[in-house]
């Protein structure tokens, strides 16, 4: 009995040894696997498709290393989403003697309780970012960067109820304002193309920069009719 006992302990020692020297090979392939140097056994790839990604981050991110866009290059609606008469025209006058090009201030039809929102399409990033740097939300508000279907460079600024009581550019000669300084989120964010986009206004800002093209139908009356 002793000697079966003894060559059935050898068995599964070697058994239990091969098997170890297995998994110790697998696991090393598949860690030269996941850093990337071998490949697998399979051909599909480990990274989720933009189509099927998901997430509760909505802010897109500045483009790696972006300065701020020369003021003129940045078109600008200016939309008072407040009861407060002539905020957006005041406004638009004051981004406009720092050299933004202004496109219109008029009402915004639904109204906006925070500080300013920032509407802009996917070729629009730098540009919306360049104008958010000019304000600075009190404790308690944002500046609200949303990307929308919008296929041109315009963005709309949304002035709310918060802007009323802290109305004004920040100072020009403000630290943030340094045309040198990269453009940052601040929080966590997305590159465009994970961000889904939300609908633009029916009416979007004419972009004098744009090149001529050839002639569209009417389009429809804008969203507001004063500022």
């Amino acid at each position: 009995m002793s000697v079966a006992r003894r060559r059935r302990r050898e068995r599964q020692i070697i058994v239990f040894g091969v098997l170890a020297i297995v998994l110790a090979a697998v696991a090393v392939a598949a860690a030269a696997v996941v850093r990337g140097d071998a490949e697998g056994p399979f051909a599909s790839s480990f990274t989720t498709p933009a189509s099927e990604f998901q997430s509760d981050t909505t802010l897109v991110c500045p483009p790696d290393g972006a300065l701020p866009l020369p003021y003129e290059e940045v078109v600008v609606r200016v939309n008072n989403g407040t009861e407060e008469s002539g905020l957006a025209g005041t406004t638009a006058t004051a981004l406009e003697a720092r050299g933004f090009l202004i496109s219109g201030s008029t009402n915004w039809a639904r109204g906006y309780d925070d500080y300013v929102q920032i509407l802009f399409g996917e070729q629009g990033v730098q540009q919306a970012y360049t104008l958010a740097t000019q304000f600075e939300a009190p404790e308690g508000s944002t500046v609200d960067l949303v990307l929308d279907n919008r296929e041109d460079i315009t963005v709309d600024l949304i002035l709310g109820d918060a802007y009323v009581e802290n109305q004004g550019l920040r100072d020009a000669l403000s630290p943030e304002l340094d045309m040198e300084l990269p453009l940052s989120a601040g929080a966590e964010c997305l590159p465009v193309n994970l961000v889904r986009a939300r609908p633009a206004p029916n009416v979007l800002p004419e972009n004098p920069l744009a090149t001529a093209e050839p002639s569209a139908e009417p389009s429809a009356e804008p969203e507001g009719d004063g500022e």
